[in-house]
């Protein structure tokens, strides 16, 4: 298997792709894609990674986040994310964006922000980036007063919320939505059948506190309860534990 620093065309990329989640991974499968990484416990439970120096890496799974990425009409973040990662930007290699071109996407995406406009930092490099068009998806009251001093679309909802999100990004013509938020957002979507695919990636090893976010799964039966069975895991040794990446269909 190649590694993702290695990539310079399209073919390269696709190359990787198949290597990763097999030859009949379905990487044109429109809908919700929620993209994640998560730690298992000793007993199976799946929590979240926290984004930080303390997260194991793994190259491999930062290449399964641009690849959803390179797939999608519209991405989903929240507040949250950028108040955790101020320096976070948006942006393809060449090979990734050559393997967007390749399937059909002309420019970026949208990249809305779900926030509820509080100590929402106007001046990130997300909100002002040159691949990804951003979008303040708030409320009503938050929107009017945000406007003014934001360089970028600001969208007023009564009542916002990740299914609203998603329902306005329908109505502008998003096909393939990916989510990058975590459980108090994406859980919802889950329990009423929302999501269609599932972009996996699990570490096994030492995770320090400081990178222990919240659980999303009780265990991995319950992934596959809800969702089925995805592409068999393709494990890789990385960040001082083992790394498996798979595909799941959604419900």
């Amino acid at each position: 298997m190649s590694t993702p620093d290695a990539l310079h065309t399209a073919d390269d990329v696709n190359a990787l792709a198949r290597a990763l989640y097999g030859e009949r991974a379905p990487l044109d499968r429109r809908g919700v894609i929620h993209v994640t990484a998560l730690y298992a416990e000793r007993d199976g439970a799946l929590h979240t990674l926290r984004i930080g120096p303390h997260a194991p890496k793994s190259v491999y799974d930062f290449f399964a986040l641009q690849l959803t990425r390179a797939r999608a009409d519209a991405i989903v973040i929240t507040g949250q994310i950028l108040r955790d990662e101020p320096e976070l930007q948006y942006a393809l290699p060449e090979a990734l964006a050559a393997w967007r071109a390749r399937h059909g996407h002309v420019g970026g995406p949208k990249l809305l922000v779900l926030t509820s406009g509080n100590a929402l930092d106007l001046t990130h490099p997300a909100l002002h980036g040159e691949w990804a068009s951003p979008v303040i998806f708030t409320g009503t009251e938050a929107a009017t007063r945000l406007r003014p001093n934001a360089s970028c679309t600001v969208v007023g909802h009564p009542e916002p919320s990740m299914a609203a999100a998603i329902a306005w990004l329908r109505e502008e013509g998003a096909r393939t939505i990916a989510i990058e938020s975590g459980p108090s957002t994406t859980r919802p979507l889950y329990e009423s059948g929302s999501v269609d695919q599932l972009v996996l990636s699990i570490f096994r090893g030492p995770v320090a506190d400081e990178a222990r976010g919240p659980r999303l799964f009780a265990n991995e039966a319950e992934v596959w309860q809800r969702l089925g069975t995805g592409t068999p895991p393709v494990v890789r040794d990385e960040g001082g534990g083992t790394w498996s990446f798979q595909i799941v269909p959604g419900v």
